[in-house]
């Protein structure tokens, strides 16, 4: 024991000395390996297994926003990238030749997220004047009253089990809290737990946008979802914009009013509105990448001559007492800026306007601003045909237009379809009831440390 004791004290003074003796050395390779691990530790990506979101507005368990109800199941179609129909959990459908009955066949092998596997009655739809059967377990049944060829564009919505919030993943719910009948908070949990990019969700829901964007201040959320102020108090924060092409602001025209019934007037007010920076223009009322869409329209939009030639044809057929009043255009407190644009481009052309702020939409109106939803399939009948009375909210009539929409939803070649939309466009930008301006956003403001983790979902969430 004590030989050991003297070698090892031998050993201690050896290494003190050379410690010593090379102190420098060791003191520098020691900063380097330190310097060479924190760099590795604070460079590595943050991949966090949760990450928490807020969303504003509130929600039931039967209304969830699709930004929740896509992360928790999927649609029996959805569209590619050019705006067709294409199978999702339905692998396939077949229609008649009058475009009354479609049958969609689910794929095989897909589950619930509680396991189970899915049958064709599990799906319960409700579609006003359609009739639905289930022929067996992997196929429905719909029969329409009249003919619809874009009937599928109707079931892109994500699908649930029957009288339950039970979807086909890739989140399943692993707990929901409520402040009386509204939900305040619900805990995602992702179906397959190997996959390690995705991470566990948690949204909260705010009543309003004050409200949410001082959670996100607070901390109480990482990323706030679909709002229109996009404050950026922090460098740690940053703001992403999705353009959402399935909502569209618009101006439309009230063309029973004596001063917007000329169509010249109308032209010029649509050639002087000004084309908002830093958004999505839109041509027409057509997503862009749609396989109907054509861009071979009147270019409105900051455009001054043919602004001022409009208006000139319009004075030359009208009374002059119509150009003496104003053009009042309403707007929601939402738009109030864009609106505040538009009349700024509409007076410098010298036609009299005023702006209104009101919170809903009004029962008379000149010219409205306002945020439409359009469909994913070019049928836009309820938005312009003239007996759609409660949609058509710029009273606008056409029989030429009426025809194009009338046929192009009994149609079911597309290139058909085609030749009646791409005429709907040109017509109506011909006869302007309405200034096509832009297209809606998603704004997302987030922490930049979840950026990579929200990356994975937002795709999932948002259209």
């Amino acid at each position: 024991m004590g030989e050991f004791l003297n070698k090892f004290k031998l050993g201690f003074l050896i290494l003190l000395k050379l410690i010593l003796r090379k102190w420098r050395v060791i003191s520098l390779v020691t900063l380097i390996l330190t310097f060479v691990v924190s760099l590795i530790i604070f460079t590595k990506p943050f991949k966090p297994t949760s990450i928490s979101e807020g969303i504003v507005g509130t929600y039931q368990t039967h209304d969830l926003p699709e930004s929740v109800t896509n992360l928790l199941s999927k649609s029996l179609v959805s569209t590619d990238e050019n705006g067709r129909m294409v199978g999702n959990l339905a692998e396939g459908w077949d229609v008649n030749s009058d475009a009354t009955v479609y049958k969609f066949k689910l794929r095989n092998n897909i589950y619930w997220s509680d396991g189970a596997r899915i049958k064709s009655n599990d799906i319960e739809f409700s579609i006003q004047d359609v009739e639905v059967s289930y022929p067996d377990e992997a196929t429905i049944q719909f029969k329409l009253k009249g003919a619809f060829s874009a009937f599928p564009s109707l079931l892109t919505k994500p699908v649930f089990k029957k009288d339950t919030i039970t979807g086909v993943g890739p989140y399943k719910i692993e707990k929901i809290e409520k402040s009386r009948i509204f939900i305040t908070k619900i805990t995602l949990k992702k179906i397959d737990p190997a996959i390690n990019t995705v991470p566990d969700i948690v949204v909260r829901f705010y009543p309003n946008e004050k409200t949410a964007l001082l959670a996100f201040e607070l901390g109480e959320i990482q990323s706030l979802i679909g709002v229109n102020s996009t404050p950026l108090n922090s460098s740690l924060n940053k703001l992403t914009k999705i353009t959402n092409y399935e909502k569209i602001i618009t101006i439309l025209y009230n063309t029973k009013d004596p001063a917007l019934s000329s169509r010249s007037f109308r032209q010029a007010l649509s050639y002087s509105a000004p084309e908002i920076k830093d958004e999505t223009p839109a041509k027409t009322p057509l997503q862009p990448h749609s396989w109907a869409y054509t861009d071979e329209v009147n270019d409105y939009l900051d455009n001054p001559q043919s602004a001022k030639a409009a208006l000139k044809r319009s004075k030359n057929s009208s009374s002059e007492e119509i150009f003496k009043k104003e053009i009042v255009l309403t707007a929601t407190p939402q738009l109030e800026n864009i609106g505040k644009q538009v009349i700024a481009s509409w007076n410098n052309l010298g036609i009299k306007s005023v702006l209104r702020i009101e919170s809903g939409i009004p029962q008379n109106f000149q010219a409205l601003l306002i945020s439409q939803s359009i469909p994913v399939d070019p049928d836009q009948y309820s938005l312009w045909h003239s007996t759609q009375t409660k949609t058509n909210l710029t009273g606008y009539s056409s029989a030429r237009i009426d025809k194009d929409l009338e046929d192009g939803r009994k149609l079911i070649m597309e290139e058909e379809r085609k030749v009646k939309y791409i005429d709907f466009q040109k017509q109506l930008l011909e006869d302007s009831p309405a200034t096509f301006l832009y297209f809606s956003n998603y704004n997302v403001i987030y922490l930049k440390k979840i950026e990579t983790s929200l990356s994975e979902v937002l795709p999932i969430q948002l259209p």
